[in-house]
């Protein structure tokens, strides 16, 4: 397994890239998972569950990629500063321009470092992503945005190792078809309790209705008789 083994790192670092291997691992498990009974509830056989070796493995890159997204914001000022400064301040004080970049370090605090300085990169370069006025030093929204964006591909990756991880295992013995069955099931049951009205209500309904027409036509026999009367 030494493909698989995920090399460790400081919290809030840039992650290390999938090994091959790896990749393939998840890839192998997510094609097995199978929908549970409510949303994001997911099922795996206990027979074609990962094993011991292969769900450390898996731990191991969900623990690496959450130490990767964990955010430092005590190391944010330099890189905050640094972009900045690279674009005109228009008679800005060196006190004002360290307390704005103090405040946008402040609406960055969820992201994490590397995300931040990846995100100034692109800024200072040109490449960015999220929409911006070239001639003037991105706001404290468009920076998180863009390092958000940055994000993206490591949260959907823990994503896919989390539906593999948190999957419930069940019984080898059940088949698929059977687990379907039963899901659909259960499903069904769930729509008909939410769109339809209970049983007993439904009882009740038709048994006052039965009492309300024997009682029209108790009244329409009275009637007839005391007419031919």
């Amino acid at each position: 397994m030494g493909t698989l083994t995920q090399t460790a790192s400081a919290p809030g670092s840039s992650p290390v890239p999938a090994t091959r291997p790896l990749l393939d691992l998840v890839s192998k498990f997510q094609n097995r998972l199978e929908d549970g009974d409510r949303p994001g509830h997911k099922l795996i056989s206990a027979g074609i569950a990962p094993s011991d070796a292969e769900r450390d493995a898996l731990e191991a890159r969900r623990r690496h990629l959450i130490d990767c997204l964990t955010p430092s914001p005590e190391t944010l000022l330099p890189t905050v500063t640094a972009l900045l400064s690279a674009f005109p301040t228009y008679g800005i004080s060196p006190e004002s321009a360290k307390q704005h970049a103090s405040l946008v370090c402040r609406a960055l605090d969820d992201c994490p470092t590397w995300a931040v300085n990846a995100a100034a990169s692109r800024f200072i370069k040109g490449k960015q992503q999220v929409r911006w006025e070239a001639d003037k030093a991105p706001t404290a929204p468009q920076i998180r945005a863009e390092a958000k964006l940055g994000t993206l591909d490591i949260e959907t990756e823990l994503h896919r190792l989390s539906q593999i991880l948190d999957a419930e295992i069940v019984d080898r013995d059940t088949t698929a078809d059977e687990r379907a069955a039963n899901v659909a099931a259960v499903a069904k049951l769930i729509a008909e309790m939410r769109n339809g009205e209970p049983e007993n209500e439904r009882l009740l309904r038709e048994a006052k209705t039965e009492r309300l027409a024997k009682a029209i036509a108790d009244l329409n026999d009275r009637e007839a008789e005391r007419n031919a009367a």
